[in-house]
């Protein structure tokens, strides 16, 4: 019982800071993440530092299982479909999915619908294993987020992936897409053109890294001919040819 009681403890701690922080977002019209994942994937070792980076960049990242429950808030997102019949309380997912087998997959559900009815937050999905619990609601939880105009990205099956060029290049273009979207979020007809801008972003991302990649394959054979030059075993002269040198002196 006490240790339930520290967590309850806990958790309500952090909804209180993550309330704190969603209400400072809208003061200053910026953006926040929230992760739909499961909660091993908030290991670095696991998700590749990939929600440090965006912390780093100065995005706050909340997670599925500790998003405020204030009344006034969740009467703000949830307020009308709940009057309107469409869901019987503000955490209800029955009307988006009906298998409500697996806490974490609810919780992940709920925390879509979540994100897609506040105007400051944005979606990061973070899966792994190809055939994992997650795989039956991928369409599900991109539907909730996109149908929305929220923008919405993934890491999918992180497990195979190592923190290569290719992450960097992922995390470099969303913080790009984010900035734009922030100065532009009160223009829809703007987002046509932030995607030409991202596409445009993300090319020369991936020649710069195209570069890089060439340079130090170059750098690595030369120093390999560098290597093999200095190690080449000398070839004695014949006895012959000794004495052949030596008369041709004389």
């Amino acid at each position: 019982d006490i240790g339930f009681r520290e967590l309850e403890a806990y958790e309500s701690d952090i909804r209180k800071r993550a309330r704190e922080v969603i209400d400072q977002l809208e003061r200053e019209n910026r953006i926040g993440i929230v992760v739909l994942a499961r909660p091993y994937h908030h290991d670095p070792g696991l998700n590749h530092e990939i929600l440090e980076e965006f912390q780093k960049l100065g995005y706050p990242v909340f997670t599925q299982s500790t998003l405020p429950l204030d009344e006034d808030l969740l009467e703000r997102l949830f307020g009308d479909e709940v009057r309107a019949g469409a869901i019987t309380s503000p955490l209800d997912i029955q009307d988006v999915w009906k298998n409500s087998y697996s806490a974490s997959t609810n919780h992940k559900v709920w925390a879509a619908k979540f994100t897609a009815r506040h105007p400051n937050l944005v979606a990061l999905e973070l899966s792994s294993f190809k055939c994992g619990h997650d795989a039956p609601i991928y369409t599900t939880i991109e539907s909730i987020i996109e149908r929305s105009g929220t923008p919405y990205f993934s890491f999918k099956d992180i497990d195979e992936n190592k923190p290569t060029g290719s992450i960097r290049i992922r995390v470099e273009t969303i913080h790009y897409f984010l900035k734009r979207y922030a100065e532009h979020m009160n223009r829809p007809e703007a987002r046509e053109e932030i995607e030409e801008q991202i596409a445009e972003y993300e090319k020369k991302l991936r020649e710069q890294l195209l570069r890089e990649d060439q340079f130090a394959e170059l750098a690595a054979r030369q120093q390999e001919e560098i290597d093999t030059k200095r190690f080449l075993p000398l070839v004695a002269q014949s006895t012959a040819e000794r004495a052949a040198e030596r008369a041709g002196a004389a």
